[in-house]
């Protein structure tokens, strides 16, 4: 037997080793342990960030509180329903939650800008829409923007209670 296929050999030799260790590791926890590593294996801690999805910031270390808040920055938006505050408020909602909750709550804050950064997207889209809306092009234009805009936020919304960072689709980063 050469050199090199003794190592091969105690190489696996090694692996089984180790793989039964495991194994009777594995048979003397308890089960409520062995769930939890299960499940701790399967849940990647982070996802990745693709354009109008959710990255997880650590959702199980996030609290309920920090969840709610997230969330409300992007319901905050929906304010510029309300007759007294014009169209801007969409802009001045997440600002104010922004503003009052970014240094407290790191969650709050990421979710506050990406927010702002959307909603100041939409006000400059509404506002090329509106000025469209002349030679009739804008009608449309603006129908689709406010569906958009609506089914966006609420996604975003549901995305931070469940403890992540919704990323936008077509929003420019004004603010970092």
């Amino acid at each position: 037997m050469s050199e090199k296929d003794k190592k091969e050999t105690s190489a696996e030799e090694t692996t089984e080793k180790v793989d039964k260790v495991e194994e009777v590791v594995e048979e003397a926890r308890p089960e409520s342990t062995k769930a939890e590593s299960s499940q701790a294996k399967t849940e990647a801690p982070y996802e990745r960030v693709i354009e109008g999805e959710a990255e997880v910031l650590g959702a199980e270390s996030a609290t309920s509180d920090e969840k709610s808040w997230s969330m409300f920055t992007h319901l905050a938006a929906f304010v510029a329903m309300v007759p007294l505050i014009p169209v801007i408020g969409m802009v001045l909602g997440p600002l104010v939650v922004w503003l009052l909750k970014k240094e407290s709550m790191p969650l709050v804050a990421e979710n506050g800008k990406e927010a702002l950064n959307f909603n100041i997207s939409m006000f400059i889209a509404y506002c090329v829409a509106l000025i469209l809306s002349i030679i009739l092009i804008g009608i449309p234009l603006l129908i689709g923007l406010i569906i958009f805009h609506f089914i966006v936020t609420i996604i975003a919304a549901i995305k931070a209670s469940e403890g992540g960072v919704y990323k936008y689709p077509f929003s420019l980063k004004l603010i970092q």
